[in-house]
């Protein structure tokens, strides 16, 4: 009689029901299949979730949409489910760690004002993902940099505020919100996550 799913509203009556489940089975199956139809043409776990839509049939129901995860989100993990995390460039099989790549980055970019500069400008022209994903470099080499962690913190709030995914919007506000009021190192770690079990 009654359907609760766990990130949708309640659903009432049998033939409502029946209706959303099997959406909701039509939507996960054509995404993981879709996912590995691309990864059988060669596309990597970006260039998959950047084109994987849905058809207008599943697009135009409500409960379908990103409000929890994503289209994006979920192709990468049907990705890595079947075939790992490498993508297949033999450049990513051993990257440097985001310090050791941050401060190449920085280098690379001309210096800290030069990638700061770089990195305003993508903000100004409403580019949001590159402006995380430049600063990202300078606050992983310079962690103490407050233009650039005021930076990072901006264009994440502006990636919160235009993510239609709650655990998206969560993740860009949390992390704003840390690089403009850092929490304070200490002696033992932190022991968060253990009530989680």
């Amino acid at each position: 009689d009654v359907i609760f799913a766990s990130h949708h509203w309640p659903r009432c009556g049998e033939a409502d029901a029946d209706r959303f489940l099997v959406q909701q089975r039509d939507l996960y199956k054509y995404i993981h299949d879709q996912t590995l139809r691309m990864a059988n043409h060669g596309l990597t776990p970006l260039e998959i979730a950047e084109e994987l839509a849905l058809p207008p049939t599943l697009a135009s129901e409500w409960h379908a949409r990103s409000y929890y995860g994503t289209i994006n989100h979920n192709a990468k993990a049907v990705y890595q489910r079947y075939v790992g995390w490498f993508d297949g460039n033999p450049a990513n099989l051993h990257r440097h760690p985001p310090e050791a790549a941050g401060r190449r980055y920085v280098e690379l970019a001309g210096g800290a004002e030069a990638l700061l500069s770089k990195a305003r400008a993508a903000f100004d022209a409403g580019d949001y993902r590159w402006t995380a994903e430049l600063v990202n470099h300078l606050v992983f080499a310079d962690p103490a940099s407050e233009p650039a962690r005021a930076l990072q913190a901006d264009a994440l709030e502006q990636l919160g505020y235009q993510a239609e995914s709650g655990p998206w919007r969560d993740f860009y506000l949390t992390a704003a919100m840390e690089l403009r009021n850092p929490r304070p190192k200490t002696a033992s770690p932190r022991q968060a996550a253990a009530g989680q079990m």
